[in-house]
């Protein structure tokens, strides 16, 4: 497969296709640091208990044992109920950083492809400007949710800020790549997903 590769594109072809998986696979990890570190912890082995301490019965060990149903208040966004995360508040964060991919990658499209940007055009600038105080906004209704306790032998320094910024500094310079290595990367993308849906997922 290599060689038929490199027999089809040229070198630069393939440098550049490199970097922007590359870029995409690191900004896809950043993401998911992202999600993990905010998300409730999961024990092994509770339905099992449940199960022997009822009896057998497991639909009354889970109705007995149900948290209360949380609400989304806007009060909540910002002052969570508790220091463990809950269902409510990972999803929030999934919602959230969902949102700030897409926003990063709207500044990212402003900053290298609006080129007056530079030369004080007041459209532009609006535009930056108010994205970057969404960025902020939603940055901190991220900041304020509890984080996941579970010791780990390391974690990610400065959650949510370094994840973000990594994922910007990824876009932009995924978006400075030709709309060549676009098309490539978009063409063994369809043929990764045809083979992942086809076999991967059942395997």
């Amino acid at each position: 497969i290599a060689a038929i590769t490199a027999f089809f594109f040229r070198l630069d072809d393939l440098l550049h296709l490199v970097s922007i998986v590359t870029l995409l696979v690191h900004s896809v990890m950043a993401f998911c640091v992202l999600i993990v570190r905010y998300q409730p912890e999961r024990k092994k082995g509770e339905n099992e208990v449940q199960m022997q301490e009822t009896g057998g019965n497991q639909t009354q060990g889970q109705e007995e044992t149900a948290p209360a149903a949380e609400k989304l208040t806007l009060q909540g966004l910002f002052f969570p109920g508790g220091p463990t995360p809950t269902p409510l508040s990972g999803w929030v964060v999934y919602v959230c950083s969902s949102l700030l991919v897409l926003l990063l990658t709207l500044l990212c499209l402003v900053l290298v492809h609006w080129s007056s940007l530079l030369s004080g055009d007041p459209v532009p600038i609006t535009v930056v400007v108010l994205l970057l105080v969404l960025i902020t906004g939603i940055t901190g209704v991220i900041w304020r949710q509890p984080q996941s306790c579970t010791p780990l032998p390391f974690k990610v320094p400065c959650v949510p800020l370094l994840p973000l910024l990594s994922i910007f500094v990824n876009v932009l310079l995924m978006m400075q790549m030709s709309a060549a290595t676009w098309a490539t990367l978009g063409v063994w993308m369809l043929i990764g997903f045809v083979i992942y849906f086809t076999y991967g997922i059942q395997h």
